[in-house]
């Protein structure tokens, strides 16, 4: 059984709510509609190692959804799923360096 709309993450519910279509509304005025969600782009630099990995994400979820999921979804889940992580470690999640991190972030708890 889903989650009711009220119990989801908020997050999920702005993934979604871009996703929704209204078919009140069949004609439009011409040019992109806002989103319904607002967005802001950035840009970043990656290895190819890191493009590649971020792709295998994107094309897991894609097949987890049964749809497409942009890389902008991709890198948004993937950051939250961290976020959730970090958070759970709490206190004991206070590192040293980026090695240290790591293997807290993805160790055995």
């Amino acid at each position: 059984m889903a989650p009711s709309p009220s119990t989801r993450n908020a997050w999920v519910q702005l993934y979604e709510a871009r996703r929704a279509t209204n078919s009140e509304f069949d004609a439009r005025p011409p040019g992109r509609p806002p989103l319904p969600v607002p967005r802001t782009k950035v840009g970043f630099t990656l290895s190819t190692a890191e493009v590649n990995e971020l792709n295998a994400w994107q094309d897991r979820l894609s097949d987890l959804l049964g749809r497409k999921v942009s890389t902008g979804e991709t890198i948004g889940i993937l950051t939250r799923v961290c976020t959730a992580r970090l958070n759970r470690l709490g206190e004991a999640g206070k590192v040293k360096d980026l090695a240290q991190l790591v293997e807290r972030m993805i160790g055995n708890e």
